[in-house]
């Protein structure tokens, strides 16, 4: 729920992009049309599978091994993602990048479902079904983050009518909202580093950091 204060920032962020979707939604902008569909679609799988999979999930991937798997995994998902886009840089180019279909936004999608294994991450998986996609590395973070506000903002309102009140009784308000405010301002400065890290050096950096993660976690908890 405090991811709120994550989701207001990235509206911020990108309010053009969001005003490009509203009109088109008004039939005045085609591509900002475009757009809102590829949000929608991409979308769809991780509502589907988060409703139907949701107590799956908490029962039996809510578990230090299974957080260090998936830390693991992301790694080397990544480190595959940056090679097969240099691999194929000549084929699209970072000024002329093919333009997102409904269907390859269907595979992001996809890939975002795979993020509620804990331990994954939301915006990896996103960030590399846009590499997959032919997008640059900007324009996958890009939409990763559109898809995001939409995903948490789903999730936000659907935790806070189950949950909300309890959350309210057990932390307070002001904790809640301090929490929403910090989530607000290291989102927006995370968001920027990323995406202008992202353009110069790649995804390798986290992956490095994420199997470094993945051998802390096994150091602290089985040895």
């Amino acid at each position: 729920v405090i991811q709120f204060g994550a989701i207001a920032a990235v509206a911020l962020l990108y309010w053009a992009q969001l005003m490009a979707m509203l009109r088109g939604l008004l039939g005045r902008d085609p591509a900002g049309l475009r757009l809102f569909i590829n949000v929608v679609v991409a979308f769809l799988p991780a509502a589907v599978v988060g409703l139907l999979a949701h107590d799956w999930i908490n029962t039996h991937l809510f578990s230090v091994g299974a957080v260090i798997a998936a830390q693991v995994a992301g790694a080397l998902l990544m480190f595959y993602a940056g090679n097969w886009r240099r691999l194929n840089a000549r084929d699209y180019g970072d000024g002329g990048e093919p333009e997102l279909t409904p269907r390859a936004a269907a595979g992001i999608g996809v890939l975002q479902c795979v993020a509620m294994w804990p331990g994954t991450s939301r915006s990896m998986m996103t960030i590399v079904g846009g590499y997959f996609a032919g997008l640059t590395p900007r324009r996958a973070a890009e939409f990763s983050f559109l898809l995001g506000f939409v995903t948490l903002s789903g999730a936000t309102v659907l935790k806070s009518y189950s949950s909300g009140a309890a959350m309210i009784q057990v932390f307070g308000w002001s904790h809640v909202l301090l929490g929403a405010a910090v989530a607000a301002v290291t989102a927006a400065v995370c968001v920027r580093f990323l995406v202008n890290w992202l353009t110069r050096h790649g995804l390798a950096m986290f992956a490095w950091y994420r199997l470094a993660f993945a051998a802390l976690l096994a150091g602290l908890f089985y040895l």
